[in-house]
């Protein structure tokens, strides 16, 4: 309720064009449940929920095989994903940043956006 919620707060104030939504972790969990009756890190395919700000509505990207284990379709990194919030928030993909050693750095590393993502 509460991601519904948000959206349709800031749908109903006029600001869902103008704010990135992202919900996501560094990781999911393991398709099956582990000797301990849980389930462990999976850092193999995980989820990841962006809305507002440019991005495509209703779309799924990606897809596992039916057990979950493995990607079956193009792999996206979190570069990719870091890369895809840049651009709808308009922030050029060349920007780049000084490290505290003095190194300059690109602001989305080597990631590319992800296409299906916009219109």
């Amino acid at each position: 309720k509460a991601m519904s919620a948000l959206v349709s707060d800031l749908s109903e104030r006029g600001l869902l064009d103008d704010t990135a939504i992202i919900w996501m972790g560094e990781f999911s969990r393991t398709p099956n449940i582990n000797g301990n009756g849980g389930r462990d890190h999976w850092a193999r395919s995980w989820s990841v929920v962006v809305g507002g700000a440019g991005f495509k509505r209703g779309v799924a990207v990606g897809e596992t095989s039916s057990d979950g284990k493995e990607v079956i379709t193009e792999p996206y990194s979190s570069q990719d994903v870091m890369a895809s919030v840049l651009k709808s928030l308009g922030v050029s993909l060349e920007t780049t940043f000084t490290a505290k050693n003095g190194r300059p750095m690109k602001i989305a590393n080597s990631g590319k956006v992800i296409k299906e993502l916009f219109s």
